[in-house]
């Protein structure tokens, strides 16, 4: 891996991400790029005044004019603010800014990178949203590039642990950590589970073979059972102190379902550990 790119917000998860980016780094020896924004569009707006409501309208407007003002102000410090984390690290790292279209600019940035880095609650201060923010969402489903989805907590120093159930995006989600150099020294844990444990437990064995192929020591778990697979995930995480997990998608209904399915978005949006995803 040659390059990391990390979106760069004042939100915990945010921070988190930038955290999680230089230990990347400094594992593969990548280099580091921030990218933050700004947009105001919302706020130019020109609003037509109602009958007898120029007074109004007058006061609404000079808000707005304020609340661009300010988030401005505020965006304007994250460069320096993260050039200046990055450095206290002993790493060196760009910030460059968008400041129209950051949902399209942000998929643009994404094409010179290997990797993105991003907290869950990175919004720019375009919303507040609980959990996963549409922003993020959209860079997951949207971008070129498997991407790392964080929450606000400190990453652990255990294994990365490896949800397989056999699909494309599962052996494609695994074949580009790998490629990336996601596992470092402290290996993997794979997690295969399916009602029947014979075929659970022939998943892992092949995620398990591949991984072997490229250096990577591998423990298994294979289990039989039809339960929340969110759930499954979590308690392993927990149980093995792992240090990120990387899935692929799970669902059967369509791209976007399949991406954005119930066990997907509840381990986005509440998952202790970092996620790597790629589809």
């Amino acid at each position: 891996m040659r390059s990391i790119l990390v979106t760069v917000d004042d939100t915990p998860s945010s921070v988190a991400a930038r955290g999680l980016a230089v230990d990347l780094a400094r594992q593969t020896g990548a280099k580091i790029r921030g990218v933050t924004a700004v947009e105001v569009s919302d706020l130019d707006r020109v609003e037509l005044a109602p009958v007898g409501g120029v007074e109004y309208a007058y006061a609404s407007l000079q808000h707005r004019k304020k609340l661009a003002a300010e988030r401005r102000a505020r965006i304007a410090e994250l460069p320096a603010s993260f050039r200046h984390a990055v450095a206290e690290a002993g790493l060196e790292a760009p910030c460059s800014m968008i400041e129209a279209d950051i949902r399209n600019g942000l998929l643009r940035e994404m094409e010179a990178c290997d990797l993105v880095v991003t907290g869950r609650d990175t919004e720019f201060h375009l919303e507040s949203v609980e959990g996963l923010t549409p922003l993020v969402e959209h860079l997951v489903a949207r971008g070129s590039r498997p991407v790392v989805v964080t929450g606000a907590a400190a990453v652990g120093s255990g294994p990365v642990l490896v949800a397989y159930d056999g699909s494309a995006p599962a052996a494609k989600a695994l074949q580009m950590a790998v490629l990336l150099g996601m596992f470092g020294s402290s290996g993997a844990h794979i997690l295969s589970v399916c009602r029947d444990r014979a075929d659970a437990s022939a998943m892992a064995t092949r995620a398990r073979e591949f991984l072997k192929v490229h250096g990577v020591e591998a423990d298994l778990d294979a289990q039989g059972s039809s339960g929340d697979p969110a759930g499954i995930l979590l308690k392993r995480a927990e149980k093995v102190g792992a240090r990120m997990l990387v899935m692929g998608a799970f669902g059967h209904r369509g791209f976007r379902e399949i991406l954005f399915g119930s066990c997907t978005r509840h381990l986005f949006t509440s998952a202790p550990l970092p996620l790597f995803i790629y589809h």
